[in-house]
């Protein structure tokens, strides 16, 4: 009897430790996006942020900027093609996002009139949403998320980082300088 109370707490204390890793990361895109298009990018202004800490809000920023460079964008305040907002929040809700088919093969024959399919995602506590805005066309073109089903993640900056990662790894569109020096050297 002992051996098998033993046993589940110890099956429990390590299902326990699986589950506290336990992230969502998705993203959404507009069908109206013109994504092979966009090839700068600035952040947009936010009123308001001060529940956000300077510290966040900075290492959010920093990862965005860095990851947005990476893909081969260029960081411009001058009409950039995309304005980039984000978001880290600090109560549970639910988010509606869309059931799509995969990005990478979407833009393959990037076909406009695709029908939406509506889905809810539980978010938790921590999660961080980056939205990228077509600024000439005034509309959302793509916006990813990461979400933390455990613990208080915003209080530490290494989960700022991967969530931002996260999100960008479903965001797999290069900007021009990235292509231009990929086809000299192919």
């Amino acid at each position: 009897m002992k051996k098998s109370a033993l046993f589940l707490l110890l099956v429990s204390i390590v299902f326990g430790s699986c589950m506290r890793n336990e992230y969502l990361v998705e993203s959404d895109y507009s069908y109206a996006g013109t994504f092979k298009n966009y090839k700068t990018f600035d952040f947009m202004t936010e009123i308001g942020a001060n529940k956000d800490s300077v510290n966040q809000r900075a290492a959010i920023e920093h990862s965005i900027l860095r990851r947005m460079e990476l893909q081969g964008y260029k960081y411009n305040k001058k009409r950039p093609d995309l304005l980039v907002s984000y978001k880290m929040f600090y109560g549970d809700f639910d988010f509606y996002g869309y059931n799509q088919p995969d990005f990478e093969n979407w833009l393959v024959y990037e076909n406009d009139e695709e029908a939406y399919d509506p889905v809810t995602y539980n978010m938790y506590e921590g999660t961080i949403i980056v939205i990228l805005w077509d600024r000439k066309k005034r509309r959302v073109v793509w916006q990813g998320y990461a979400t933390t089903m455990f613990g208080n993640p915003y209080q530490n900056e290494k989960y700022i980082k991967w969530a931002v990662r996260s999100i960008f790894d479903q965001y797999r569109i290069f900007g021009e300088d990235l292509t231009v020096r990929n086809k000299l050297n192919n």
